[in-house]
């Protein structure tokens, strides 16, 4: 087959190891890149020019509403979307000069979002490898920018597995790799982060100003970052009693825990609804009216989602109540009657052990058992209101037992990790795992697609 890896920053390196693994096999391996300091330095490599290297580009700016309210550039680093028509065309003309049978990549820069807006439209498939939340320690190949997992390696869990592993997750005692502390610090940890400056720096010198902010515009975002995280805490200190307070009582409340950003998680498949200080006050404004409280509790590793816009709405609203980061969500789950969540894993975890949820957003976690889909928050209260009453749907223990099977059926025993951050990752055994992860897909696409290779 004739493959195309996308590429994205430090991802590229991990696809690089799988990608001579497949060529080893006899597949044709094509890179397309937009940040040229990523560049593999074999295969067939595409590299996109920067806008500004080319002539202004023709193609009309209007239609891409729908990119720039996923793209992390204009969400959080203050991007505009001049470049997209320029990108649009780079990406039409690669893809029509490629053909290639299957795309490889994430779905969380902008330039991966026009490749797959182009694959679907030309029947390409586009798989995006991800670490499973649960079953913990797997991955997924999910299709296009979808939360739908194509493939898998078809493994059973048996029942006593699942229940097991579901009583684990129930009290905590295993939790998504992506959550976990790091275990160990590397000894060069000073060196590492100075090369991945030097190297990310190189490449917003080099041009790459669309995903990449300045070196000034990220200090100052940092610098707001931590300020506002210093008066969450403030904020979130002076209601610790009250907090105590309503765990105890049978005043009614709901939780929604932050979800980090930018990440493709909300960002990209929580469109519309990754704007969450809006989310945050629309919900508090629904429960105000039934004289019930909503509970704001932050990501412990918490980035550019807390931001001060954040804390004027958390602290003007009159029913809004801060957690500090260090809250363990053992000490809030047990007691909320009804949780709100667009993507985040607590989604997961209101399944698994039988929590009323409420889900804005239309992906495959809304389809769930035991999660109720809501249009908008103002279709919380209501929502709340039938989960005291007891008439909410939850999960039966058979369906949380079903959906983790099924899940473990269609995903890998494989990781993917950060090159950067965790080297010690890339053993060969841990390489083979994923290249074989790699390899069953491709087999599971030409079984149910078999066409001729390009």
């Amino acid at each position: 087959m004739k493959l195309l890896f996308v590429e994205n920053r430090y991802a590229t390196w991990v696809y690089e190891a799988v990608a001579k693994r497949l060529e080893a096999q006899g597949h044709v391996i094509h890179w397309l890149v937009q940040n040229p300091v990523f560049t593999p330095n074999w295969g067939h490599t595409h590299v996109m020019p920067f806008p500004a290297l080319l002539p202004q580009a023709t193609c009309p700016s209007e239609g891409f509403d729908w990119l720039a309210r996923k793209d992390r550039g204009v969400l959080h680093f203050g991007a505009t979307v001049s470049h997209y028509p320029h990108y649009e065309l780079q990406v039409r003309e690669h893809l029509a000069q490629i053909q290639p049978d299957v795309i490889f990549g994430e779905a969380t820069e902008f330039h991966e979002l026009l490749v797959i807006r182009h694959a679907k439209a030309l029947g390409i498939p586009y798989l995006s490898p991800n670490v499973t939340r649960y079953p913990a320690d797997r991955l997924a190949f999910l299709a296009y920018d979808s939360l739908n997992p194509v493939g898998g390696e078809g493994s059973a869990l048996s029942d006593a597995e699942a229940d097991r592993m579901l009583d684990d997750i129930r009290h905590r005692k295993v939790v998504p790799s992506y959550m976990r502390p790091a275990v160990s610090t590397p000894r060069n940890l000073p060196f590492i982060k100075m090369a991945d400056k030097a190297r990310i720096t190189w490449g917003w010198l080099r041009g790459e100003r669309y995903i990449t902010p300045s070196p000034r515009r990220k200090l100052a975002l940092n610098a707001a970052q931590r300020e506002a995280r210093a008066q969450w805490e403030l904020h979130a200190g002076s209601q610790v009693g009250a907090w105590t307070g309503l765990k105890g009582s049978q005043q009614p409340w709901v939780l929604y825990a932050l979800q980090m950003q930018p990440e493709g998680n909300i960002d990209v498949w929580g469109t519309p609804w990754n704007d969450q200080v809006a989310i945050i006050q629309r919900a508090a404004e629904s429960l105000e009216r039934i004289g019930a409280t909503l509970v704001v509790k932050p990501n412990p590793k918490s980035k550019y989602e807390m931001n001060a816009r954040l804390n004027q709405v958390v602290s003007a609203a009159p029913n809004v109540m801060a957690l500090p980061h260090t809250t363990p969500m053992v000490e809030v789950f047990p007691h909320v009657p009804l949780v709100l969540a667009v993507t985040g894993t607590v989604l997961m975890e209101c399944i698994f052990s039988g929590k009323p949820v409420a889900s804005l957003g239309d992906h495959a976690m809304a389809q769930y058992p035991g999660v109720t889909p809501i249009r908008d928050p103002e279709g919380l209260a209501p929502a709340l209101s039938a989960a005291v009453r007891g008439e909410l749907p939850t999960a039966s223990p058979e369906q949380a037992r079903t959906l983790l099977q099924t899940l473990h059926t269609h995903s890998y025993s494989a990781s993917i990790w950060d090159p950067v951050a965790q080297p010690h990752f890339a053993t060969p055994e841990v390489l083979r795992a994923l290249a074989d992860a790699f390899s069953h897909v491709l087999a599971h696409h030409a079984a149910v697609s078999p066409a001729a290779p390009r």
